[in-house]
């Protein structure tokens, strides 16, 4: 019993300092799949990027893209060197989108923005 408990006990401090990849340089890509190139000064996040363990790759204006993760709001922890921030997502855009597609098109598409913080590189 005690080696079943030390090897779950082994497992969590596993994953609690699994590295992540939060801040390598990642590519984004349009709605057909091409690479895009960031325009300096806005934002983008792509959802779905399989460079990224998050499977998010983020531009915050430097035209720079990396990998990044949801954080829970201001304030909360993130990978070293990245801090959480409110990215600037339309969501009038969002509930136009969100009107023309079906449901499932839409889950599909942006089902894995659970939240609108991310943690970014600190400026």
């Amino acid at each position: 019993m005690h080696s079943k408990l030390l090897c779950v006990i082994c497992l969590m401090l596993a994953a609690a300092c699994a590295k992540t990849d939060a801040g390598a340089a990642c590519n984004l890509q349009d709605g057909n799949g091409a690479n895009l190139t960031a325009v300096p000064g806005r934002q983008y996040l792509f959802l779905g990027s399989s460079e990224c363990q998050s499977f998010a790759c983020l531009s915050t204006g430097s035209g720079a893209a990396y990998c990044s993760q949801a954080c829970s709001g201001a304030g909360a922890s993130c990978p070293s060197g990245l801090v959480c921030q409110e990215l600037a997502i339309d969501q009038e855009y969002l509930a136009t989108v969100q009107s023309r597609l079906t449901p499932a098109q839409f889950q599909q598409t942006f089902g894995q923005m659970t939240s609108s913080f991310y943690c970014v590189r600190a400026q």
